[in-house]
């Protein structure tokens, strides 16, 4: 009798856990060149980028988001800025990609499939947030020397409306 070798499952596609780290270090340099004021913050940008991809429990990867959001401050709003719209999809991107960093080792293996729904949140949050971002920048834009309170208030209402469309799929209960 001949032993059969114990069968080995098939798993499909599968990447490395370091490319995690790999791609979350590629968008946060590209934002980090691209958004932050070049010296000391584009220098404290890059150290929080190291940090985050070489311990991600220290979750340096939000103080990274939040030092890059506060750079938006330092500019005129405007519709045809593109800088806005990718720190959007940017620290959007990186929130996610830092999550993954949390539980994906860098020596493990993970497949692309798991990681798609969460991908998949990411791109549909974008596809309504972005729409809105060009609205509020061109309100913005076009009340120049008038008052901003009924846009405030169009604006939240907005955001209020999208909070209530976007989270009603979350909520509903699911049936076992």
């Amino acid at each position: 009798m001949s032993a059969v070798p114990p069968a080995r499952p098939e798993l499909g596609t599968a990447v490395p856990g370091w490319s995690v780290r790999v791609l979350f270090a590629a968008i946060a340099v590209a934002l980090c060149i691209g958004l932050a004021q070049p010296g000391f913050w584009l220098a404290v940008s890059l150290l929080l980028v190291a940090a985050a991809v070489v311990i991600p429990r220290w979750l340096t990867a939000w103080f990274l988001i939040g030092a890059l959001a506060l750079t938006a401050l330092g500019r005129d709003p405007s519709v045809l800025d593109w800088r806005i719209y990718a720190l959007i999809a940017g620290a959007n991107a990186l929130h996610v990609l830092a999550s993954w960093m949390l539980v994906i080792g860098a020596s493990a293996t993970v497949q692309p499939s798991a990681l798609w729904p969460s991908a998949r949140r990411l791109l549909l949050v974008q596809a309504a947030v972005q729409p809105v971002a060009v609205g509020a920048l061109a309100l913005t834009s076009a009340s120049t020397g008038r008052s901003l309170a009924v846009f405030a208030v169009v604006g939240g209402l907005s955001v209020a409306a999208l909070v209530i469309v976007l989270a009603a799929p979350l909520v509903r209960r699911q049936e076992p």
